[in-house]
Parts: structure tokens; C-alpha cells; sequence
């Protein structure tokens, strides 16, 4: 890679993601399994069954995460999901959804979770306590959700933390999901 090629990772890897093309820089919507792959700085990849890929060794505002790469029945770069973290601790999966959903906040402004209900009349719930709900309904239902209230134009994007099991163990996962509009 060229010395300007490499300055222009940097800098898109740094800006906020409304700022870049829809996508993850360097990766893009409607990008082919080649293309995603083709960048081998961030390798390397690993192709799930379905034939979907990750890397270990993604950049997510200015860190290194598990990225996967979900590809449309075309083959095209659809979504792409950033992975925060995951284990079987669910008080350490709160604290990092709690991240998830700071991060979403301080890039688009208000985040909605549709599965926390609160008193119209309520005073303002702190995001830790939110973190602490999102938890537990991910624990009991599978699943929870946040999203930005107003959305990119090109992009939706969202955070999860959804609860699985590995051979008979309890397992968290938080990500911060960006979906390309259809």
C-alpha cells in the first residue's frame, strides 16, 4: 500500500461513520467476498458455512474488534456487524452494551431501546441502568435492541446484545450492527 493509500485508511478508519461512504472504511455496501477480503491488513478472514466472513482483526473507532460481514443472496456487501464483545459473564455483557449504546449516542444523538419501557412522566434513566435492562431481557427473551432515534440516510444502523448458548453454557454477545438500506 502506498504511503497515500495508508494515510487515507487512517484517516477515513478515524471519521465518524455518517461522514464516509455507506459501509465500515475500508469496507463497502455492495462490495463482493473478494473485494471485503482484498483488504489483507485487516486479515485474516475466516468464512463462515453460509459463506458470510469475519476478522478478528477489524478497526472500529480506532480499535481492533471481531468484524463479520453479512452478504445478500447476490453476494453483495449487506451488513456488517461489529462485535464488542462476547462471553458468559452477563454483568460484564451489561457494561459493554452500556458502551455500545454511549457510542451510538455521541455519533447520532438520542438511541431508543424499544424493549425498555419507561413512564412518560419518569425522570431520565441513567444509561447504566438501561445497560442493567437491556441485560436481563436479552437474558430471558434472546435478544435486545438500541437504535439511533434519527438514522443515517444511507445506512441503519443499531446495537444488540443477544444471548446464546455453546454446549449448554449461557453466552452474551454485544455488537453494533450497520445495515445497508434497500
Amino acid at each position: 500500500m502506498t504511503t497515500r493509500g495508508t494515510c487515507l485508511l487512517i484517516i477515513t478508519a478515524l471519521l465518524p461513520i455518517s461522514v464516509v461512504a455507506a459501509g465500515l472504511p475500508p469496507w463497502e455496501f455492495g462490495m463482493t467476498k473478494a473485494q471485503v477480503a482484498s483488504f489483507k491488513r485487516f486479515g485474516p478472514y475466516r468464512s463462515f458455512s453460509n459463506g458470510d466472513l469475519e476478522t478478528f482483526n477489524g478497526i472500529y473507532q480506532g480499535k481492533k474488534h471481531n468484524i463479520q460481514f453479512f452478504f445478500d443472496r447476490s453476494g453483495r456487501l449487506q451488513r456488517i456487524g461489529v462485535y464488542l464483545g462476547e462471553g458468559t459473564d452477563g454483568k460484564k455483557a451489561a457494561a459493554t452494551f452500556q458502551h455500545a449504546y454511549e457510542l451510538l449516542q455521541q455519533e447520532y444523538g438520542k438511541v431508543v431501546v424499544p424493549e425498555i419501557k419507561v413512564a412518560r412522566s419518569s425522570e431520565p434513566v441513567p444509561v447504566e441502568v438501561i445497560a442493567i435492562g437491556a441485560a436481563a431481557n436479552a437474558d430471558v427473551t434472546g435478544k435486545t435492541h438500541a437504535a439511533p432515534a434519527k438514522q443515517p440516510k444511507d445506512t441503519e444502523v443499531s446495537a444488540s446484545i443477544m444471548r446464546g448458548y455453546v454446549k449448554r453454557v449461557k453466552w452474551f454477545y454485544v455488537a453494533i450492527f450497520l445495515e445497508r438500506r434497500t
